[in-house]
């Protein structure tokens, strides 16, 4: 009976090797980072799918087939780009044709031949500075009436001690247009200007002493002198404000 109580003592505990997922699975971190990465992509499909469905509205609530709107999609990158025109009417030349007048220097332009840039530097004080407009005389040294080359209104009608009196108009689209070397002002601060107005006759300047009687015009967008010719038409056409 001793024999039958008598417990037979346990062998050796046998290692059971673990396969690599099975080690994987077994981190406490395991589960949770796999139903995050279902997630994230549960939730990408989702924002994928909402994204196209509201882009196939929006171009059906615009009335235009999905077909069609390609087409005119790629006309569009087809063609050039056009300007946008901030002023319902084109800048008229300053001054009235029968004045006779003419550019006698131009805006100083970095990408013009050197030549070019040499003829639109302004001599004072034994240095030269870049023409930031342009400068217009009449026939024989004339004076001659400064016209308003755009509906607009007036910030600035002052007597510079360098450049004569000098007017600003502002105009939409951060256009301003600048008229200096005058020998009087017609216009005040505030006041609102039409296109073809007289705001001043054209006299001299210390700045440009040797250019003798004319008008010192600029163009500038956002604060800053860009080409005249850009924006002004030409002398030949300015039929306006006769």
């Amino acid at each position: 009976m001793s024999d039958n109580k008598k417990q037979t003592a346990p062998g050796p505990v046998q290692k059971i090797k673990v396969g690599g997922w099975r080690r994987i699975f077994g981190k406490k971190w395991a589960f949770p980072a796999i139903y995050m990465g279902i997630a994230a992509i549960i939730l990408a499909s989702i924002m994928w799918y909402q994204g196209s469905k509201q882009f196939s509205m929006n171009r059906q609530d615009a009335g235009i087939p999905a077909k069609q709107q390609d087409q005119t999609a790629q006309v569009a990158h087809d063609q050039p780009a056009v300007p946008v025109v901030s002023q319902d009417k084109p800048f008229i030349w300053p001054a009235k044709k029968e004045a006779d007048t003419k550019t006698v220097m131009n805006f100083f332009d970095e990408t013009a031949d050197k030549q070019a840039q040499q003829a639109a530097l302004v001599k004072y004080d034994n240095s030269y500075w870049p023409n930031t407009g342009i400068d217009i005389a009449a026939g024989g040294k004339k004076s001659f009436d400064v016209l308003a080359c755009a509906d607009g209104k007036v910030t600035k009608a002052e007597r510079n001690p360098m450049m004569g009196f000098q007017v600003e108009i502002e105009h939409p689209g951060g256009l301003k247009t600048v008229y200096a070397s005058l020998d009087d002002a017609k216009v005040a601060v505030g006041d609102t200007v039409s296109q073809g107005s007289v705001i001043g006759t054209a006299g001299r300047n210390v700045f440009e002493k040797g250019l003798g009687i004319h008008l010192h015009f600029e163009v500038q967008k956002n604060g800053e002198p860009v080409q005249p010719d850009k924006y002004v038409e030409p002398v030949s056409t300015a039929s306006a404000a006769k």
